[in-house]
């Protein structure tokens, strides 16, 4: 008994030393405590405020986070990828993903009473509304370059706790917000990430040997230019790859009706922390493989991604309730279907995810995008004409799912045709 536990005691051990699962765990619990803490914002609103009050709110945090997604341009991958090693990169890096976030908050709040009528009356009421909903948007890019940073560096501890502080400010002020007003909820619910952005950049110098807060790096830098060029030449694929995800919601929001949307958003985000787990494996994948070694690194990156979303799986298919009874009878009712379907497409996501981080690896930029195109077209026009067809958010949801299995067996494809070259 003595040696069975010295074994296995050993095993964890060699388990934990192994980067890709130890960055992997530190990661994971740093998205688990951000979207936890998120899970719990909207479940404690849920309870105060009406569906459709919801719903809207829903519809302004999806915005927000598509519109810093499409300004990401590529960025965040690049500093995965060179975080480490090209510290000079990250100052221009971070003033151009700002400098973005606020041109397309702009853009958008021009636009929104064609784009999306049913938020542009929360937008367009004074100019704060406009500044608020820019800086939460530049807060939120930011915040992705800082932790892909950091977890390039191995310091995905630190991210931990940025994540964990933005989590605790975001939960404080909600019992005293008003609940009628999806305004005050949705920046309730963006603006603590830009807070700790902010304070995360302050203490980068300590963290990142050579980083400085004022450095500025001339655009024809080496270190610039190879960053800017890994970006640009990713940029479609990451675009592609992860619009459908950001966009979804926010469109519901037209398709679906504010109170409709309300049930859709709420299976949504509970579905999106399972999705977060192989994105997550996949992102360790990218920031530590070769050329060379990313075919085995992915196989790995696949079985565990496996065993840690089994037991999710099963709990979310087959007992929904067990999750969204914290929501309240309403949502329990309501959401069910819709967390189901899109609990059976996590596994195929799962190799899709992780297919794109081998490519990136790889250089195989044109794949990337083929992979990601594919993707991006079916997995915005299925659910948004099935669910205007059902108006339903359990119609949304089936077409997402029949998107993403479709890719994930384009995805086994390409992997099979390399292998065969």
């Amino acid at each position: 008994m003595t040696s069975r536990i010295a074994a296995g005691r050993r095993w964890v051990a060699r388990h934990y030393a192994d980067p890709l699962y130890r960055q992997s765990y530190l990661m994971l619990v740093s998205t688990g405590v951000s979207a936890g803490t998120g899970l719990l914002f909207w479940v404690v609103a849920a309870r105060r405020a009406d569906p459709a009050v919801l719903g809207t709110a829903a519809g302004l945090f999806a915005a927000n986070s598509f519109l810093s997604y499409l300004t990401g341009f590529g960025l965040p991958y690049a500093m995965l990828r060179f975080g480490a090693t090209h510290v000079r990169a990250v100052n221009p890096a971070l003033a151009f993903s700002v400098a973005t976030s606020f041109a397309a908050a702009l853009a958008f709040t021009a636009l929104a009473p064609v784009v999306s009528p049913e938020l542009a009356p929360h937008l367009q009421r004074f100019w704060p509304d406009v500044v608020l909903f820019a800086v939460a948007g530049a807060g939120a890019g930011a915040g992705v370059l800082v932790d892909n940073v950091l977890t390039a560096l191995r310091r995905a501890g630190t991210a931990l706790a940025r994540n964990a502080a933005a989590g605790g400010l975001r939960l404080a002020p909600l019992l005293w917000l008003p609940a009628d007003d999806p305004g005050a909820l949705y920046l309730a619910a963006t603006l603590p990430v830009a807070a700790t952005v902010v304070v995360t950049l302050a203490a980068l110098p300590r963290l990142v040997p050579g980083y400085r807060v004022t450095g500025w790096a001339d655009r024809r830098d080496p270190q610039v230019t190879q960053v800017a060029a890994f970006a640009a030449r990713g940029w479609p694929g990451a675009l592609l790859s992860g619009a459908p995800q950001f966009a979804l919601p926010l469109v519901a929001v037209s398709v679906l009706g504010p109170r409709e949307n309300a049930f859709f958003y709420v299976a949504w985000s509970i579905a999106q922390i399972a999705y977060l787990v192989p994105a997550v494996v996949s992102n360790i994948s990218l920031s530590q493989g070769t050329s060379d070694s990313a075919g085995t690194l992915v196989a790995r990156s696949r079985r565990f991604s496996a065993l840690l979303l089994a037991p999710v799986l099963v709990v979310c298919v087959v007992v929904p309730g067990l999750v969204l009874m914290w929501y309240g009878a309403d949502y329990e009712d309501g959401a069910a279907t819709s967390l189901r379907i899109l609990m059976v497409g996590v596994m195929p996501w799962t190799v899709v995810i992780l297919s794109q981080s081998r490519l990136r690896t790889e250089h195989r930029f044109t794949q990337l995008t083929v992979l990601t195109s594919v993707f991006c077209g079916l997995a915005l026009a299925l659910p948004v004409t099935v669910g205007l067809v059902t108006r339903s958010g359990t119609g949304m949801s089936a077409g997402w799912a029949v998107a993403v299995g479709v890719t994930a067996g384009l995805a086994v494809v390409q992997t099979a045709r390399a292998k065969r070259l």
